[in-house]
């Protein structure tokens, strides 16, 4: 009964082990092994700054990738270098990143404001913008709902 509990738990540990090394792994990529796709997106929207680290990540049998520029803004991709998550932290996004049927709602619903985060998810898009609000958009840019953070 012991030896069989033992057995046991050491099958657990290792069956865990594994999950772990292979349900998530990431590693430190140079600039040029990002996708092309994220490198132009990169080139557009912020010419003016550097990639000081790019990483890949493996969740869930799906690659991804991270990126963060010398102005401290984080990045995120899919694996086909489609934009996922842009943090500009203190700064705001370049125009043109989100649609612009947004942007015009923006303007029109909270004059004056500006996005500093923008996530694409499945459906639509979630940004932040100054004041702490957190604003829920469809896909094609129709304003879904308001959070406060």
């Amino acid at each position: 009964m012991m030896r069989a509990l033992k057995s046991m738990t050491v099958l657990a540990t290792m069956v865990a082990s594994l999950l772990l090394l292979t349900g998530c792994a990431s590693s430190r990529i140079s600039y040029r092994r990002l996708p092309a796709e994220a490198r132009t997106f990169i080139e557009r929207y912020f010419p003016t700054e550097s990639c000081v680290y790019a990483e890949r990540e493996r969740d869930d049998g799906r690659r991804e990738y991270e990126a963060k520029l010398s102005n401290g803004t984080d990045l995120e991709f899919h694996g086909t270098g489609q934009w996922k998550k842009v943090d500009c932290g203190y700064s705001f996004l370049p125009a043109g990143i989100v649609p612009q049927a947004i942007i015009e709602d923006l303007a029109v619903r909270y004059p004056g404001a500006k996005i500093y985060k923008a996530k694409r998810e499945r459906g639509g898009y979630e940004i932040k913008i100054t004041g702490g609000l957190e604003l829920i958009y469809s896909a094609d840019g129709t304003f879904v709902r308001e959070d406060r953070s």
